[in-house]
């Protein structure tokens, strides 16, 4: 079941500075609105798409890395830092989801305290099914593939998701702490007001009522990335053999 709740304008940055006249949206360092928590295969894509014709775009998400290979090398370059710049990491972008977003809420939430949190929710034994057939056999695949000769999206992959979340174990058990334990993270460090718990099977309703907008016409996004990711590894074994690497 979605957990929601109206969110108070504001409410966070009172509870750092009461009595202090909260600043514009626009004061802060980054324009972010909306932070997607959970991590991908979760409905992600789809809530992109969902937030992106509620006007919260452009929405960074993991498919975006894939086809921009400059954006990879920023995100690597700025992940690389001491003290990431979060302005210059986030730039346009008014939410993102997925990864490599969902791993740094708390960093996120330092730069725009105001940022609704949607953690998409779907139940563990479906979620490790989908990451088992996705994201851990191009993750096997890239392993194989030299530093040097890797594109800067395998390098991504590599530093935020097979090394910070899954941290190179990919059983079922250790999945499944990590995953448990991202969502208690989730949960214990964003305000009950200012956080959706969210699957994305119920559609607008909630998201709506979360982010006090009207419901649109027609359906709810129903996006699957599994298709996009299989042409985006397909794409990049087919150059490595070209190159007879």
């Amino acid at each position: 079941m979605t957990e929601k709740v109206n969110f108070p304008a504001q409410a966070l940055f009172r509870w750092f500075a009461p009595g202090v006249s909260p600043p514009s949206c626009n004061s802060f360092q980054v324009n972010i609105q909306v932070i997607g928590a959970g991590f991908g295969r979760t409905g992600t894509l789809s809530l992109k798409l969902a937030l992106q014709q509620l006007g919260y775009g452009p929405c960074l998400h993991m498919s975006d890395f894939a086809a921009d290979p400059r954006l990879c090398q920023s995100w690597l370059q700025g992940l690389a830092a001491e003290a990431p710049d979060w302005k210059q990491l986030v730039g346009q972008y008014t939410s993102l989801v997925d990864w490599p977003g969902c791993l740094f809420v708390e960093q996120l939430l330092r730069q725009a305290p105001t940022a609704r949190v949607i953690f998409t929710e779907r139940d563990f034994d479906g979620w490790y099914q989908s990451v088992s057939e996705t994201v851990f056999p191009a993750l096997r695949w890239a392993q194989l593939v030299s530093d040097e000769k890797a594109p800067h999206f395998i390098h991504l992959a590599k530093k935020v998701i097979a090394d910070k979340t899954f941290v190179g174990k990919f059983d079922r058990e250790s999945a499944s702490g990590l995953y448990y334990a991202h969502r208690n993270h989730i949960v214990g460090l964003v305000p009950a007001e200012q956080l959706l718990l969210f699957d994305v099977r119920e559609g607008w309703e909630p998201l709506c009522e979360f982010l006090q907008c009207e419901v649109p016409k027609g359906n709810f996004p129903r996006e699957n990335a599994a298709r996009e990711f299989f042409g985006m590894l397909g794409r990049m074994r087919g150059k490595r053999k070209l190159k007879g690497k």
